[in-house]
């Protein structure tokens, strides 16, 4: 008889164990089937970009279309050279630069006003101090004075603006 008790004993908590086993794995499946059925909402339908892209009509559409692609660089052949008396010295700038966009027709007109732009800039980057072209805040200045000048002339003779950024790659100071 202790051994019917023992054994019957030991098939109880092993069914208990067995039957806690199964609940602890039924409670993570649902917990992962909960996290995978909100994460599949979240990405089907909270994305309101395609609701409101789908309101935009006619060159609007077409505009979101070439602003959503990937940047397009133009690189400004010449380097731009200034010179600059300081201290009764001669100093030098050297720059090249890269302009950046989305939209292929304003790097079309870019290549259109080159002159414009090309005159625009050099005297942009003659008007600048020698010293504050030597720290980085007046080298992020001359970017976005560059980049307003640049969108400037194209709205001026575009309509609108459209290049994002202006790249200097390579900056020589001497």
């Amino acid at each position: 008889m202790a051994e019917e008790d023992g054994l019957d004993v030991g098939a109880e908590v092993e069914k208990k164990g067995g039957k806690k086993k199964l609940i602890i794995i039924l409670a993570i499946v649902l917990v992962l089937l909960g996290g995978g059925g909100a994460a599949a909402y979240f990405f089907l339908f909270s994305g309101s970009d395609d609701a409101a892209a789908q309101e935009v009509s006619g060159s609007d559409a077409e505009d979101a279309a070439a602003l959503a692609g990937p940047s397009i660089y133009l690189e400004l052949d010449a380097p731009f050279v200034v010179d600059f008396m300081v201290n009764s010295k001669q100093r030098y700038l050297q720059l090249d630069m890269t302009i950046k966009s989305k939209d292929q027709a304003q790097i079309d007109a870019v290549k259109v006003h080159m002159p414009l732009i090309r005159n625009s800039l050099v005297l942009l980057l003659s008007s600048q101090s020698f010293d504050a072209l030597q720290t980085m805040d007046g080298k992020a200045a001359l970017k976005q004075a560059a980049l307003d000048s640049i969108n400037g002339i194209l709205q001026q003779e575009t309509g609108k603006g459209g290049i994002d950024g202006v790249l200097f790659t390579n900056f020589v100071m001497q």
